[in-house]
């Protein structure tokens, strides 16, 4: 049994493994970027031996510093750097460059793909170490090589020189590298992730959304719920312009799971947001992804509202077509000819770009006032605004002219003298046709099945034909949803085939709460509105709150029995024992008295 549970941990062991592989890269300076810089500019390379690189001075007392690049290129992308180490070991010291020069600095640079004169005095990316003697064994330079590799820099590059440039003896004093290598040991197949933002190009002041992927078969976790830079591409560097806010909130997406993050095109670095390339740089433990994109001004933000018609009756439902040409907040405002300006709505902050929307204004905002209304739109996207108005009129219903009846006129009637008496002949009287009956009007029942639901449970709605001529409509599902907020704002109209429908018994749909644009609505009132061909609108209104609605319990009646005397006997088990006691009992003493 042993040998079983060994076997099978051993081969859970190797499965948990198959996707790991190690590796080693060693490298040798580049030649073409590596060498040799004079103080005074008067050398720079390698000369005829590209495989000797010297630091320390010379006989002109000019101070020698050394520069190696090592190529990180063949590193695959995604790997993980378990440990890199560079070997200074293979040396040999002339005169006295320790004692007379002082310590050997080694320090990470950044000087590009050629070495020039400049580069004797470019600024130090990272300290490294000090040296006080020859070195005797490989430098530990782990987090250098992932930060640049990380970074997405394809080379590591170093620099070694001494604390003073010269100590004017007229001498060498240097140390003459002959071999150096770096060593750099990394996995691959750990961790396997996607980082995708949801669009390539943005406008600016647009949010952009960017999404890590789990597509390895291990879980990735953080306990940084923000592991996330956003990185704009500046003179040739990538310069943090956007570091979030930490905050240790632990979390894992399992594998073929995603999460996703979103940056307002906000900068908290002093560096301008503007038009320009960006990257969104993850890093999580080892592992680093980046996903380019663009920021672009695009044109200004505009946004029209068109009414339906320009004009309109009294008690009429005006209908405003709203479209922007970017992602927008807008606030609406009716002016009215009685009134003054009416706040519509707070904000309707999902209107997307070059979607048209359609605001429904019912009746109850004209009135019985007549004359002009304008209604505006003002829209927001960031710093840029815009803003547009619709007029349209509403005149009163046209009353129709009384109808007189003329003054009957009396005419004296005409002399005529009597025709001769004749027998009528007998006539036959002329069927009579029954007047068409008008059918019987259509008649129903609208409603939904609570007045109050909470948010993301699906609305049950109810269609109940009352008459005896069924109810027409235009379609299988002939409703709108709207919200109610300062007015009646569409919200949603299912799509269904233009086939009439004849409603006989009941008929039912069901919403789920979600808006034209697939996203969950929010809580408030709303209103659903059904149109029949024959039966006039139903309407049935109804709210939804982020809380269940509370349950009306009703009230329990207890039902009283009688029971029988028999029955409260059984149940009592002491009772039921006591009056065998003494039934046994009288018995005995019946049996006693017989023999007696």
């Amino acid at each position: 049994m042993k040998r079983k549970i060994i076997g099978f941990l051993t081969i859970c062991l190797l499965v948990g493994l198959t996707n790991i592989n190690a590796a080693t890269l060693l490298k040798t300076p580049d030649a073409s970027k590596s060498g040799d810089v004079i103080s005074d500019g008067s050398y720079v390379g390698t000369g005829s031996a590209p495989t000797h690189y010297i630091a320390g001075d010379n006989t002109a007392n000019k101070g020698i510093r050394c520069f190696l690049t090592f190529d990180l290129s063949s590193l695959p992308a995604g790997a993980n750097i378990t440990s890199a180490y560079l070997n200074l070991t293979s040396c040999t010291v002339y005169g006295d460059p320790f004692g007379d020069l002082g310590n050997m600095v080694l320090e990470q640079v950044r000087y590009g793909t050629s070495l020039t004169a400049g580069d004797y005095n470019t600024p130090s990316v990272k300290y490294i170490c000090q040296y006080v003697s020859k070195p005797t064994t490989a430098k530990n330079v782990t987090t250098a090589v992932k930060d640049e590799f990380s970074l997405g820099y394809t080379r590591f590059q170093v620099r070694l020189r001494f604390t003073s440039k010269t100590d004017n003896h007229g001498d060498f004093d240097r140390i003459v590298f002959s071999g150096p290598t770096l060593s750099v040991n990394y996995t691959t197949g750990v961790t396997s992730a996607t980082l995708q933002t949801n669009k390539s190009t943005y406008s600016l002041g647009e949010t952009v959304y960017f999404t890590l992927k789990n597509t390895g078969t291990t879980d990735i976790t953080s306990n940084d719920v923000n592991p996330w830079v956003i990185q704009k591409y500046i003179s040739g560097i990538w310069q943090n312009c956007y570091v979030p806010a930490a905050a240790i909130i632990p979390w894992t997406i399992h594998p073929g799971q995603s999460k996703t993050w979103s940056w307002g095109q906000n900068s908290n670095a002093m560096i301008p947001i503007d038009d320009a390339n960006y990257r969104v740089r993850v890093s999580i433990g080892s592992n680093t992804w980046t996903d380019n994109f663009k920021i672009e001004s695009g044109p200004a933000l505009s946004i029209t509202a068109t009414a339906s018609q320009s004009q309109y009756t009294v008690g009429d439902t005006v209908k405003i077509y709203v479209k922007a040409n970017k992602n927008c907040s807008v606030e609406f405002y009716l002016q009215r000819p009685v009134g003054g300006e009416l706040h519509l709505s707070t904000t309707l902050s999902s209107l997307t770009a070059n979607v048209t929307y359609t605001i429904s204004i019912p009746s109850s905002y004209a009135s019985s006032d007549t004359g002009t209304y304008r209604f505006r739109a003002v829209a927001t996207a960031g710093s840029e605004t815009d803003e547009d108005e619709a007029l349209y009129d509403v005149v009163a219903a046209e009353t129709p002219p009384p109808t007189t009846t003329p003054a009957p006129t009396t005419t004296p009637p005409p002399t005529t003298t009597p025709p001769p008496t004749t027998t009528p002949s007998p006539t036959t009287p002329a069927p009579t046709t029954p007047a068409p009956t008008t059918p019987p009007p259509a008649m129903g029942r609208f409603s939904v099945s609570k007045p109050q639901y909470k948010e993301g449970e699906a609305v049950e709605i109810y269609l109940e034909s009352t008459g005896a001529t069924p109810i027409q409509l235009p379609n299988a599902a002939p409703w709108t949803v709207y919200r109610i907020e300062g007015g009646l704002f569409e919200v949603y109209t299912p799509v269904a085939a233009e086939v009439i429908t004849e409603v006989t018994g009941h008929m039912s749909w069901t919403w789920d709460q979600k808006n034209n644009l697939g996203e969950r609505v929010s809580e408030g009132s709303y209103k659903i509105v059904l149109r029949t061909l024959n039966a006039g609108e139903y309407s049935a209104s109804f709210t939804v709150r982020g809380e269940a609605a509370p349950a009306t319990q009703p009230p329990t009646t207890q039902q009283t029995t009688t029971e029988s005397p028999l029955a409260s006997l059984l149940e009592n088990p002491i009772v039921l024992i006591g009056g065998a006691l003494v039934l046994l009992l009288l018995v005995l003493i019946i049996v006693i008295a017989v023999k007696k």
